[in-house]
Order: structure tokens, then sequence, then C-alpha cells
């Protein structure tokens, strides 16, 4: 899934905890108080989220760092570092150039453990080098000023990759007491498809995918598992652990000094690992404890090492799912219940929830994350950290704020948060305190100050402004039934119009990947006339049904801007102009363009696993006649496995000539099918052997799948396979005879090649028979032709030794006898097997036959043999339903011995 430079939160609405510029709601959008009830946070009796400033805006909040005397430094996706006294004064230290795509951007900071005496912090950020490229750097910085920071300078360079992919950069910066660093860095890969750079992550001279230990100037601490005394500089030597796709956020814990982190996931799981030295913890080969759909058949992944995580969490919308993980810190303080010390707190970006679990010193799980979590609602934490008693502070990006969870017994105190709606018209403002909540779940009594000697009370009330002034702070008091009380301001302007937009767009809302998305407005404002417009494009990802959430982009200025959509699945993107007034008054307008989606179809000859192994479809094994809704131009992982749901089928190629079975695939504007084209059992034997090829001749048409079996026509016979026969041919005159008769669906596929008898003078095939009939043979020779024998003839037959015995090769197929009763095959040797549902199948040969014969077979008064000829002395004799006939040796006279009543 996402990881931090995804995660920025863009719409955002006026509402307030403390004090803000000049806003009026007509330029953002009504507040939904009933959104924002559903929104409060829960946490267990006794905590609660109190809100500090970061110096960054919503949306653009990064990462975090006390110094030692409290104060805090913070960073932004755009480029800023910022200082906020413990008084809560801020300013911006240094706007460093940065490529803010994605998780690109601004997005880690570290304090040395030296700071009082050095004045050094570490930054991480991707550097434009030209033409929208950018490397990923980690660079460590001098902080000037005297009592106070004052700006950044002194740049020194540690770490530079290429920007090969706009995800999963460097995510996690440490700065150990030691003076050395960690740092987390992610596969550098593709998030849409199977993309064998992540493959780096499980390779010794790649620093992507990694988990690195460095010295205070980027060479490999000598402690790490790979370390060469001879080249500290080289990847071996920086690396201390492998295997990761996205390490998003990593502390030490206090008492081994191991790094415990968060991993998240692609498709399915999201991770916490307490790293040990050397380890491989599986990405791109697997994903928590599963092989990973896409990357598990390629051959680098055959044998590749699984380090099982601490614990995992399945994505989905459930009370104990997870689908961005942020990987937190070690709670050391003394504040809070006794079950949270020493626990670990983190949480997940999606979903805005705050958990706990416990591990003990070998990294060895002892305490499940709670369910439900401990917190919910609680905003979009991206970084972890400790105030200076303990308490558990989380950078939320989502508000821009610092959030710090506390903990008292008793009474919390409930928080204030307002709306307003501007008619400049009349000078009537409406301010709504429903936003408000109080963390016991207490009822509220709302009391205002519209900053002009006025008062009000109720949660939604409204206030018309007199002529004396153009701006005025008003505050809202919250109060709980206890007298706890918090409070919010807000600074409004009632007779300022509001700037108007008037946008010209395309009416085709959708859009295939990398297709311009071009929107112009152009702004008027009844005081200023033109005024300048501002654009911030948002890509929003909807992983799952009623389940989004907003990753900001490009932004521009003018009256036009213009996009590529994006190739980020599951996304709809958000264009929005903003026009801001001399007096801070602001309007939106936003463009939603949405992607233009085809069906995709994923079949196979044979039935197998064909995926989709793109980020947001999970179990999207189509198999034969799969499907799944992609946009036009996205770039799509699919994987086909290497031997199909049959066992033995092995994966040729794809329908295009592909011969990879993990590959990616270009969307095309309309919809499409790919196929998965296995060799079948009858295929791989054909090619195999030439002799066969020369027997059977060139194939007349495709491999036919009927149930469980496979067969191919070819030009003088065909080939068959099934599960219990194996793959064997038959070809030529018994073919035809085979073919005549029904074929497969009347005598099942053969169970021999055709096979030359022990004469030397015929051929055969046995066949396997159906449910519905009895194992048959076609045999063939020169004299006789083709013929078939099955059933009960056939093992009267095969008991008197085959073709061998006394009655050698079948003359005829099985037939009907004529009264419609039974049914015989005549032989070469002059005999006969006669067979009915009543007497079973009896041999009858020599004389004896002859006889029966010339009084008309069946239809005498003898009717059917009931038994085979057998020896009597001086002679040999046949039963008949109706008598005996008898030869006797003597004279070569054939008797009726005794007729049966």
């Amino acid at each position: 899934m996402c990881s931090l430079g995804n995660r920025l939160f863009a719409r955002l609405v006026a509402i307030v905890a403390s004090t803000v510029l000049v806003v009026g709601l007509t330029a953002i959008g009504v507040w939904d108080g009933s959104r924002a009830l559903a929104e409060e946070p829960h946490l267990p009796p006794g905590f609660s989220l109190q809100e500090l400033p970061s110096g960054q805006s919503p949306g653009n909040l990064t990462d975090f760092a006390y110094l030692p005397d409290g104060s805090v430094l913070s960073t932004g996706k755009t480029g800023t570092v910022a200082w906020v006294s413990t008084d809560g004064r801020s300013r911006t230290l240094r706007s460093l150039a940065v490529e803010s795509q994605q998780d690109m951007g601004l997005v880690g900071l570290a304090v040395a453990a030296d700071y009082e005496s050095s004045r050094h912090i570490y930054l991480a950020r991707s550097v434009p080098v030209g033409g929208g490229a950018y490397d990923l750097t980690l660079s460590r910085w001098e902080v000037t000023g005297a009592d106070e920071p004052e700006g950044l300078t002194g740049e020194t360079e540690l770490l530079r990759l290429p920007g090969e992919a706009n995800v999963h950069g460097i995510t996690g910066i440490v700065s150990d007491d030691d003076g050395t660093i960690w740092v987390s860095v992610g596969d550098v890969a593709s998030y849409t498809e199977t993309d064998r750079l992540a493959l780096r992550a499980q390779k010794p001279h790649a620093l992507q995918g990694k988990i690195l230990h460095l010295t205070a100037d980027g060479q490999g601490a000598a402690s790490n598992p790979f370390y060469d005394p001879e080249s500290p500089g080289s990847a071996r030597s920086k690396i201390f652990a492998s295997g990761f796709r996205s390490p998003f956020r990593l502390s030490l814990d206090p008492r081994t000094g191991l790094p415990v982190l968060g991993e998240v996931g692609w498709n399915r799981w999201e991770e916490i690992n307490v790293v040990q030295p050397g380890r491989d913890y599986g990405w791109p080969c697997w994903e928590g404890n599963e092989r990973t759909p896409g990357y598990r058949d390629l051959p680098e992944c055959e044998d590749a090492p699984n380090t099982a995580p601490l614990v995992t969490f399945r994505h989905g919308k459930g009370v104990d799912n997870a689908n961005s993980v942020t990987g937190g810190v070690v709670y050391t303080g003394s504040a809070y219940p006794e079950q949270y010390r020493g626990a670990y707190f983190f949480g997940d970006y999606t979903h805005k929830k705050l958990w706990t679990l416990r591990y003990d010193h070998r990294g060895r799980l002892t305490q499940e994350p709670q369910s439900p979590p401990l917190g919910t609602h609680v905003g979009r934490p991206v970084k972890f950290a400790t105030a200076a008693n303990g308490d558990i502070v989380f950078a939320d990006i989502e508000s821009g704020k610092l959030k710090r969870l506390v903990y008292a017994a008793g009474n919390q105190a409930p928080v204030a948060r307002i709306g307003v709606d501007t008619d400049p018209e009349t000078r009537t403002v409406t301010f709504d305190g429903s936003g408000s909540f109080d963390f016991d779940g207490d009822g509220l009594s709302y009391t205002w100050d519209f900053g002009d000697g006025s008062s009000a009370e109720g949660e939604r009330v409204e206030h018309t402004y007199g002529e004396e002034a153009e701006q005025f702070t008003a505050t809202l008091t919250v109060t709980d039934p206890a007298g706890a009380q918090g409070s919010a301001e807000v600074t409004v302007v009632p007779g300022n119009h509001t700037p108007v937009l008037r946008a010209q767009q395309r009416d085709d809302h959708t859009y295939a990947v990398g297709e311009p998305v071009s929107v112009s407005v152009l702004a008027t404002d009844d005081e200023d006339g033109m005024v300048d417009v501002r654009w911030q494009a948002t890509v929003v990802h909807c992983p799952e049904q009623e389940t989004c959430h907003a990753h900001p982009t490009e932004t521009g200025e003018g009256m036009r801007f213009s996009v590529p959509f994006t190739d980020h699945p599951d996304s709809h993107m958000e264009l929005t102009a903003t026009a801001t007034d001399s007096a801070g008054v602001s309007a939106t307008h936003t463009y939603e363009a949405l992607p233009r989606e085809h069906r995709l179809r994923l079949s196979s000859n044979v039935p197998a696993a064909v995926e989709i192994t793109s980020e947001g479809d999970d179990d999207t094994s189509a198999g034969t006649g799969g499907t799944a809704m992609v946009t036009a131009g996205a770039t799509v992982g699919i994987t086909a496995q290497r031997i199909a749901a049959d066992g033995v089928s092995v994966f040729s190629h794809w329908d295009d000539g592909e011969p990879e079975r993990a590959r990616t695939i270009t969307m095309p504007d309309e919809d499409a099918t790919v196929s998965a084209v296995y060799a079948t059992p009858v295929e791989q034997r054909y090619d195999a052997e030439p002799e066969l090829r020369q027997v059977l001749g060139p194939p007349t048409g495709p491999v036919v799948i009927d149930g469980g079996m496979y067969y191919r026509e070819h030009a003088r016979g065909r080939l068959y396979w099934s599960a219990r026969t194996g793959t064997h041919e038959v070809h030529g005159p018994i073919a035809e005879k085979y073919v005549e008769l029904g074929g497969h669906e009347r005598f099942g596929p053969p169970t021999t090649d055709q096979t030359v008898t022990p004469d030397g003078r015929g051929r055969f095939n046995h066949f396997l028979g159906t449910p519905y009939s009895r194992t048959a043979s076609v045999y063939w020779t020169p004299e006789t032709g083709a013929h078939a024998i099955w059933g009960e003839i056939r093992k009267r037959w095969a008991a008197m030794d085959w073709e061998r015995g006394r009655l050698g090769y079948p003359t005829t197929d099985e037939r009907r006898a004529p009264d419609g009763v039974g049914r015989y095959n005549h032989f070469t040797k002059g005999g006969s097997v006669y067979w009915t549902p009543r007497t079973g199948a009896h041999a009858v040969h020599g004389p004896i036959r002859t006889r029966w014969a010339e009084l008309g077979w069946e239809r005498s008064y003898l009717g059917y043999p009931v038994t085979s000829e057998y020896s009597v002395t001086g002679g040999r004799r046949s039963d008949f339903q109706g008598g005996s006939l008898v030869w006797r040796a003597a004279d070569g006279s054939v008797v009726d011995r005794v007729a049966t009543s």
C-alpha cells in the first residue's frame, strides 16, 4: 500500500483548534457537524490528545524531532524546515529544493546526539537534478543561530541514490547515542507492477530495501554484520539487515538498541519487525509470512529466505486490519497506567488507528496488539517520538499538528473546534461548534465571544457585525459538566466578498494514465478585481469501498494548470484551484478527473492461476475467465503460475509471445484479454519426440480439453492425456476405427501407445473405458483390418491368452446378435465369443462352433452358450441354454448330447 510521501491530506475544512489567519467558510465549503462528530478521537478513559503546533501546514508535515531545550524541528514535504519554540512561536529555517511527487520531498529528520555542541541535524529529501528527475539524499546540516535556531547551512552529503521510482525512498533516520545514525531505505521500485528493481532488497551490493547503520560521516558502522574494514564505504559495510519494501519509520529499542520498524505492505500484509543483525526480511519474495504473488515465481525467489515479522496485519476495513502501518516508539515514561509502561506504540496512517504491543528482549511477541485498537480517529500518524517525560507524540499529517497522548485520571478537558460561514452582503457570520468534542464523551455547553463586545450561547449561532471594523477575532469556549473547558479562536472578515472562480474544463471527466488533465479558471473579486490562483493536484486513493485517503502531488500558479493523470491504482485525481483575496478570504474550485477504465480479462488455455499483481489488487487470482477493471494506459503486473492446476501442464508463453511468466502490460484504451499459454502433456511429448512427430504428422487443430482429458488431432492420429493414463498416441487404421466407434467419449483415452503384438503380425491399443463403458481394445492385422473388442467379451478373450490363444485376432467389432439380446465377436481361428446379460461371455470354436452355426447359431433350439468349451472323456463339450454339443475325438463328429427341458 502507500507510505509517507503518498500520505498527504489535501482537502481541508475551515475548522480550527487554535488561532488562524483570516478564513471565510464560503471559500472552503460548509462544515458538516455530523461528520465532525463521527471523526472525533476514541481513546481509553483518562487519555486525551493534546494538539501542538508543528510549524507546517495541513497536508505538509512529514517529520519532527525535539531539540535538547524541548523546542521542535519539523519538515514539510514541499521542502520547508521549521522551528517551534516551547511557547508556540515558529519560524521557517530554510526552504529546500525538492521534487515532491508521491513519496518524494523532504521526508526525514533526525537531531544529532551531540547537537548541543555540533548543532548538527540530518535530513532526507529528493533533490532535483533536472528534467523532472531527482536523487534521494541523506545529508548532515548545521543549524545556525545563537540562542534560537535561525537557519540551516553547511550541507554535507552522506548518501545519494538514484530516484528510479517515486515511492519507497529514504523512510527514516535515527541518531544513536554513540554518534552513529540508522537509516531505513525502501526498495525504490514500482508499486503498480512486479518490478525487478525490488529484487535489490535481497542483494548485498545495493542499499535499496535495507536498514543501514552509518557513522556520522556516512561510512559503515564497524559493528555491522557484513562490515569490511578494507572498504568501509561499500554497500556491504553499511548494511545491517535486508529484505524491506517500505520500512516506514524506525526507532531503537531502549533495552537492546535494535531497530524496531513498521513495514508497509503491498497487497496483503503490514508488518512490525524487531530487526536482528544480518537477517533477511523477505521482500519482495515474501510479504508477511506468505510468498508474494508476482514475485514468488521469479527464479531469484525460489530459495529466498524470510525472517518472520514480530506481528502482521491483514489489509482490510475491519477493526483489527491495517493498511499503512507507521512504526512507533517504546513508552519509557511513568505517567501512563502500568499496563502501558514499556509498551511499543505505533499507528496506521490509512485508518487513523493507534495500537500498542509488547515484545521481549529477544524480539519475541509477548502481548498482541489490542482489539479494538487503543485509539481510533486519531489523525494520520506519520512519525512517532517521545516527549521529555516519555509521553507519546506523533505527527498528524492531516491536521499539520503534533498530537501528544497525555493521561490524567479523572475528567478530561474538551476540545473546541470552529466552523464559520460568512454572508458579506449582510455582514452576518454563522458560527458552528459542532466539531468540538469531549474525550470522556460528556455533553458540552458552548459560549461564543464574537470579538466586538457581543456574545452568545449555543452550538450553532449567527452574529451580524457592524461597520466599525473590517476584522474580528471570535472565540469559542466549550465546557463539560465538570467545569473543564477548551477554547479556540478564528479570525473573520464579515464584510469581505469571497472571490468568484469561473472554470473551463472538458465535459468528459475520464482519463488514461499519463493523459494531460487540464483546467483553467478565471478568478475575480469584488474588492480586488483579478485574483491570483494557486493549484493543488491530489491523488485520491480508494483501495477499499468507502475508504479513501489523499496524496497531494504537483502544485502550480496561474489561470491554467495541467498534470498527467495518475498511475496510482484505485485512484482518481482532484485539481483544486484556490483564489485568495487581499483580506485572506479564499474560494476554491475542484475538478474531479476519473480513471477511464476498461475490463481486463485474464485467461489460460488450461485452468491455471493467472494473477494481477499490482498494488490494490489483493486476491485477484483470475484463473481462466477472471476479470478486473483497469485504467487505460496503466502498467499492470500479471503473473502466471509455472505449473497449471492439472499439475502437469507447464507455462510456455503469453498469447502475444512474451515468454516471462511475471510481466507487465500496458492497458489499452479498450477491453482486453490476456491469455497464458501452457504446454499440455500432449504438446510436451509431441515436442520432445521426433519419432512420434513422424508417426502422427503435424497437428491439425488445437488441444481440446474434455473434462479431465486433453487430446489433439494430428494428420495421422491423435495424442491423448489424462491423469490416470498419462500421454499416449493412437494412429492409423486403429485410430480410424477408434474414432468411428465413438473415440474417447465411448472408450476413454488410450492406456498404451500403438503396440506390436508378440507374434509381430498385428498392432493394438488398449483404452481406459468410461464410467459408462468397460475397458476396450482395437486390434489390427493386414489380413483382418482393425476391430474393436470390449467389455465381458474382451475379458473372456484375454482369459484365453488374447490373440495367442485358441481364438486368434478379432475379425469383427463387437456386434449385436440378430435377436437383439446378445453380443459377439468372431475371431481368425474359427472361434467366437458370445455374451448375454443372463449367460455371461463364453467362447465357442472349432467343430462345435461349426455345428452350432449349421443349427442356426443362437436362433436355434440351443440358444446361447452357457459355458466355454471344456474337456470331457473322449472329446470336448460346450453347454448351451437348450442343450449341449459334444465333439468326439474318435471320429470327429459332433453330437447333440442332451436337450435341456
